[in-house]
């Protein structure tokens, strides 16, 4: 995996996209980044964190009762990530494949660290609603 994978800032009508590689610094300092995200990382998300810490290392080690993760919870953040899986072929051999997965970053809190290393979770991508953004009181 190249080291800019899971590094990039979109949007659409509905929702604004971040690679879990990509920084808060780098969000707070990328003018396409969506205004309303970056008065949150300001305010909230990086008060007890460096902003340098990536998206994807902040939501897999958050524990559910953080201040941070009410945060994530309000604004209706959601998480692709990859699950492994075993799928049988069609001789009968079992292969080991990553099923995608869209979760509500509140389930995804609810597991440790610990649980999500072992289950062998894989995070892609952060996904927020801007109707919740803009409805989220700064």
């Amino acid at each position: 995996m190249a080291q800019d994978d899971f590094k990039y800032t979109m949007q659409d009508l509905y929702k604004v996209y971040f690679g879990v590689n990509s920084t808060y610094r780098e969000i707070l300092e990328n003018e396409d980044a969506y205004y309303k995200f970056k008065a949150v990382c300001r305010q909230y998300l990086t008060k007890n964190t460096d902003p340098d810490t990536s998206i994807g290392s902040h939501l897999f080690h958050m524990a559910a009762d953080s201040p941070e993760a009410d945060v994530y919870r309000q604004i209706g953040a959601r998480v692709k990530l990859s699950v492994p899986t075993v799928r049988k072929s069609f001789l009968g051999r079992e292969e080991k494949v990553y099923k995608e997965e869209i979760w509500k970053a509140s389930d995804l809190f609810e597991l440790t660290a610990e649980e999500k290393e072992r289950k062998g979770i894989v995070l892609s991508e952060l996904q927020i609603p801007k109707i919740k953004l803009r409805e989220f009181a700064i």
